[in-house]
């Protein structure tokens, strides 16, 4: 069985661009301004990028069209060359996994091990594909000692792990993580952002955060301010240079 997620008409063919993002705006009301205003990206395979800006920049709001929990009002979502539609929004789904910035959002069973499991579950896999996937994520995210506990003793560091894992089990061929280090004790993050950084070997990787520590594993930092893209950098240090040092 294919150890990666796939939808009809998409297949595991190699892909440069995995995900576009071509001339989208979007405002919440016809009264309000545009959130996001002409926005065209290109996401690379197995790179691992990150959408950074001020609060109110227009970053969560672009997340959700990449997962069709929004719709665009003018532009389009294009995943492996599908523009994505409201018939095949749900399909595309399956390719794209995010993990929300509080894990307890996504948290859902007692156990651990149950947890991580319930995706597979929905997918219509024989137990022995569940399982496989099951140990590959626990291992993936180093918690493998921890799939025996509850849920609700672990710590917020844990939780996210548990998240992250809960995700990687469905095997998306890209995944979006909201804000995941933050909340995140300095003595645990440096291993957490290791981990971030492992999962670029197997999938494309979208991190939306404020995070300059984060921010140095990245291949790209994209720059939102305003709902527009004002910067697209290809190393954390010519970002920083522009962004911070006069």
């Amino acid at each position: 069985m294919s150890t990666l997620t796939t939808i009809q008409g998409i297949d595991n063919t190699s892909y440069e661009t995995v995900l576009e993002v071509k001339d989208l705006s979007f405002k919440y009301s016809k009264k309000q301004p545009l959130v996001l205003e002409n926005i065209s990206i290109n996401f690379a395979s197995n790179n691992l990028t990150i959408i950074s800006g001020p609060n109110g920049s227009g970053k969560t709001t672009l997340m959700k069209h990449f997962t069709g929990l929004l719709t665009p009002q003018s532009g389009k979502i294009i995943v492996f060359g599908k523009p994505m539609t409201r018939k095949n929004k749900r399909e595309i789904q399956k390719l794209i996994g995010i993990v929300f910035e509080n894990p307890d959002e996504q948290i859902f069973f007692p156990k651990v091990y149950d947890d991580i499991s319930f995706g597979p579950r929905n997918m219509e896999l024989s137990w022995e594909e569940i399982r496989k996937r099951v140990d590959l994520a626990l291992e993936e995210v180093q918690i493998t000692h921890l799939q025996d506990r509850i849920t609700f003793n672990l710590s917020y560091g844990e939780k996210k792990k548990v998240a992250f894992a809960g995700i990687l089990a469905m095997q998306p061929r890209i995944i979006v993580l909201d804000e995941p280090t933050a909340g995140i004790d300095p003595w645990t993050k440096p291993r957490l952002i290791e981990i971030i950084r492992s999962f670029k070997r197997k999938r494309t990787v979208i991190v939306i955060t404020h995070d300059l520590d984060l921010m140095q594993i990245a291949d790209r930092i994209l720059l939102l301010k305003n709902g527009k893209t004002v910067g697209d950098f290809s190393s954390f240090d010519k970002f920083y240079t522009k962004e911070f040092q006069v």
